[in-house]
C-alpha cells in the first residue's frame, strides 16, 4: 500500500512553482504563493486522510482451467467494497504476456458493500500454463488530489492446449468421426480383409472368392462371407514440433494446428474402438504416449503436447521413428504430422517413412506454408518480385517431387494448410479403415 499525487495535484504543484518563480520578480506575490501552498498542503493531508485504510477492496478471479489454443475465452473480475465509503479508481490486471486481450485499466465506482464485475475477452497463440499474480488498484482521495495503491493478490492459472475443446465435447467427437466416414461408399464389404460379419446370398457381381462353399454344401444356396473392418487397430499418431513447425500461420504455430487435427483423429479413432497414441519430436522424441483404448486415453494425447517447449531445434526424424518402431508391438497405421523446407530435410524424411512402410502402412500429413503461394499470388512490380516468387516455385516444386517419391512408395499423402489438414486427414484414415487393409 502506498500513496501518490493524481495528475491534477501535480498541476497545481507546478502552478506554485511558477508562482514561485514569479515572486522573485515581484516580491508583493509572495504573500499569495504562499497561501496557495498551504491550502494545497492541506488540501493534499485532507485527501490522504479521507482515503479510507485498512483492507478496503478484494478481488476475485474466475477463470476457465482449460482452454484451446487460439480459442477466445472469458475472464471474469468481481471487485468488491469492504469500506464504509464509495470508492472510485481504476483496476490495473496484470496480464501475461502470451495472453492476447484488452489490457486497458477499468474504472470503478462502487458504494459500501456493493461489486462491480467486467468479463474480459483473452485468448491464447501458445500452449502451456500461464499465471495470473495479482492486480493493482488505484483508489482516488475525495478531493482527487492523493490516490492509494492498492496491491491485490488473487493467484490463478490457466492452461493452453492444443484440441482441448474435443475432449470436452461430445459434439466435436461426432463430428470428427463422421468426418472420418465421409466419402467411404461402403464400410462392409464382401471378399475383404477384417472381421466378419455374416453370410448373404450371393448376387451377380460378388467375387467368386467369396463364395463360402461349406455353408453351399450345407444349404445348396451360394452365400458370400461379408465383412466390417477390424476394430481394435493400433494407430500412432506423430507430430513434427521442429523448426519450421513452429513458424505461425494466421497467429498460431503450425505445431499447435497440427495437433489439433491429430487430437480430431484420435478422438474419431476411439470413438470406433481402436487403440491410440501420440508422439511429439523435434531433434529428439519429446513425448511419447504408447497406443491404448478407453475414454482417458484421448485425455492423455490431448495434455501430452502441455509439456513439450519450443525449443525451435532441427527436426531429426531417424531417431524419432527408430523410438517409435520399439514402442509399437504389433502392424499399425502410422500418421505424420510434419513440414521441410530443402531437399535433405525430405530425403530424410523419404528414408524414414520408406522404412517404417515396411512393417506398417502410413500417412504423412505434409502441413504446407501458405506464405509461399501468397507469394505466386501476388502481382510482379519489381524483379525482386519476380525473384521472390521464382525461389517460391522452386521451393514448392522441390517439396510436391519429394510428396511424389513418398507416395509412389505405397504411404499415403494428405498435402494441406495446417488449419484446414483435419478434414482431409479424417478421410483419408476412414478409406483406410473401410478398406480393411491394417
Amino acid at each position: 500500500m502506498r500513496y501518490s499525487p493524481t495528475n491534477l495535484a501535480v498541476l497545481l504543484a507546478l502552478g506554485l512553482c511558477g508562482l514561485g518563480v514569479a515572486t522573485l520578480i515581484d516580491p508583493a506575490l509572495f504573500r499569495p504563493w504562499l497561501t496557495g501552498a498551504l491550502v494545497v498542503a492541506a488540501a493534499l493531508a485532507a485527501d490522504v486522510l479521507l482515503i479510507p485504510r485498512g483492507p478496503v477492496l478484494s478481488l476475485g478471479r474466475k477463470l476457465p482451467g482449460e482452454v484451446g489454443v487460439g480459442t477466445e475465452f472469458e475472464q471474469h473480475l468481481t471487485l468488491t467494497n469492504e469500506a464504509g465509503a464509495t470508492l472510485r479508481g481504476r483496476l490495473y490486471d496484470v496480464i501475461p504476456g502470451a495472453l492476447q486481450g484488452d489490457r486497458a485499466a477499468l474504472p470503478f465506482s462502487i458504494g459500501p458493500d456493493e461489486e462491480s464485475t467486467w468479463q474480459i475477452a483473452l485468448s491464447a497463440a501458445d500452449r502451456g500454463e500461464f499465471s495470473f499474480l495479482h492486480a493493482t488498484a488505484v483508489v482516488n482521495g475525495p478531493l482527487r488530489l492523493m490516490r492509494r495503491v492498492v496491491r491485490l493478490e488473487v493467484p490463478a492459472s490457466i492452461c493452453a492446449i492444443p484440441g482441448i475443446e474435443v475432449l470436452h465435447s461430445n459434439r466435436l467427437i461426432l463430428k470428427a468421426a463422421q468426418d472420418a466416414d465421409a466419402g467411404v461408399s461402403r464400410a462392409r464389404g464382401v471378399g475383404r480383409g477384417g472381421e466378419f460379419e455374416s453370410l448373404a446370398p450371393y448376387v451377380p457381381g460378388d467375387p467368386p472368392q467369396a463364395v463360402d462353399w461349406k455353408a453351399y454344401a450345407r444349404t445348396g444356396q451360394l452365400a458370400v462371407r461379408r465383412y466390417v473392418p477390424e476394430k481394435r487397430r493400433h494407430i500412432m499418431l506423430a507430430c513434427d514440433a521442429g523448426r519450421l513447425m513452429g513458424a505461425r500461420v494466421g497467429g498460431s504455430r503450425k505445431v499447435d494446428l497440427a495437433l489439433q487435427s491429430l487430437v480430431k483423429l484420435a478422438a474419431a479413432a476411439l470413438y470406433r474402438g481402436d487403440l491410440v497414441g501420440l508422439m511429439i519430436f523435434d531433434g529428439a522424441v519429446r513425448a511419447l504416449v504408447p497406443p491404448r483404448s478407453g475414454g482417458g486415453q484421448l485425455a492423455r494425447i490431448v495434455r501430452a503436447s502441455l509439456a513439450v517447449k519450443s525449443e525451435h531445434s532441427e527436426t531429426a526424424f531417424t531417431p524419432a521413428f527408430v523410438h517409435m518402431n520399439h514402442a509399437l508391438t504389433r502392424r499399425s497405421l502410422v500418421v505424420l504430422a510434419t513440414d521441410f523446407d530443402n531437399a535433405a530435410s525430405g530425403w530424410e524424411l523419404q528414408r524414414n517413412v520408406a522404412q517404417i512402410r515396411r512393417r506398417h502402412f502410413a500417412i504423412v500429413a505434409a502441413v504446407r506454408d501458405p506464405v509461399y503461394f501468397d507469394i505466386l499470388r501476388a502481382p510482379v512490380a519489381t524483379s525482386k518480385d519476380a525473384y521472390r516468387q521464382l525461389a517460391s516455385l522452386t521451393l514448392i516444386e522441390e517439396r510436391q517431387e519429394i510428396l511424389n517419391r513418398i507416395h509412389a512408395t505405397g504411404v499415403y499423402v494428405v498435402d494441406a494448410e495446417p488449419s484446414e489438414l483435419d478434414v482431409p486427414l479424417l478421410n483419408m484414415y476412414g478409406r483406410i479403415m473401410a478398406g480393411g487393409k491394417l
